[in-house]
């Protein structure tokens, strides 16, 4: 077994032993699930990974790069075997960071969504208070100095499991404006916001332990309510939908 699927196999067995995990996730996909496009074409899932969003919407498509047994295809992102807009819908979770080429990615998408069609991402965000975390307890890198836009700007070398987790940010915050120009007559963007400030932090997610038990997932769920006006102080995601012109 290579070292993908033994990754991929221990994140399913955690799934189904932390509680807190399944409860965030759900909060998440209801979430994802309000804002699909209705519609009679597929909607697809990229990174389905162990394969959970299966779970809560049965009529997915699950994709990944590597083949598991839930797993519906198997396909390289930036080259996606679908026709011209097949799709109504696309959703990634923590999958965009590690993609090699982002705006060829984007440019697929494109392609392959039909007019209308959305594509939905979670994914991390590094502020004030979550970055630090994230370099002492997660090993994938924050490079905030590299520029997609630029020729050149791929990560050509990385494998599925590197990442870049500054990507999200960089093309959706700081270089916002270069992504909207280069992209002006194929997307637009309709939610953007900053989420997740303590519980995702506390269950400890895939890697670490959980420092709450999920009979306390009601009470951290008001916390974050409550904590919602310091979202770009506290964040450790952002979600982000955008819409094919």
């Amino acid at each position: 077994m290579d070292i993908i699927n033994d990754k991929l196999a221990l994140h399913r067995e955690i799934w189904y032993k932390k509680k807190i995990l399944r409860l965030i996730y759900a909060q998440w996909y209801r979430m994802i699930q309000a804002d699909l496009k209705s519609g009679k074409k597929k909607t697809l899932e990229i990174g389905s990974g162990t394969g959970n969003f299966k779970e809560f919407k049965s009529d997915i498509i699950a994709s990944d790069i590597e083949n598991r047994p839930w797993l519906d295809k198997v396909f390289d992102a930036h080259d996606m075997p679908f026709t011209d807009g097949e799709l109504s819908n696309i959703v990634m979770i923590d999958v965009l960071h590690h993609l090699v080429d982002p705006i060829r990615f984007f440019r697929e998408v494109g392609r392959v969504l039909e007019p209308g069609g959305r594509i939905i991402m979670l994914e991390p965000f590094p502020s004030f208070f979550s970055l630090p975390v994230y370099k002492c307890f997660h090993p994938e890198p924050f490079d905030f100095k590299k520029n997609y836009f630029l020729q050149g700007g791929t990560d050509e070398k990385k494998d599925a499991w590197e990442s870049n987790q500054a990507i999200p940010f960089l093309l959706f915050y700081r270089q916002k404006k270069d992504f909207l120009r280069l992209f002006e007559n194929k997307y637009e963007i309709i939610k953007k916001k900053r989420i997740s400030f303590l519980l995702y932090p506390l269950s400890g997610g895939f890697e670490h332990r959980s420092f709450i038990p999920g009979f306390l997932f009601p009470v951290f769920s008001i916390l974050e309510k409550i904590l919602a006006p310091l979202a770009s102080l506290l964040a450790f995601r952002c979600y982000i939908v955008l819409e094919k012109k």
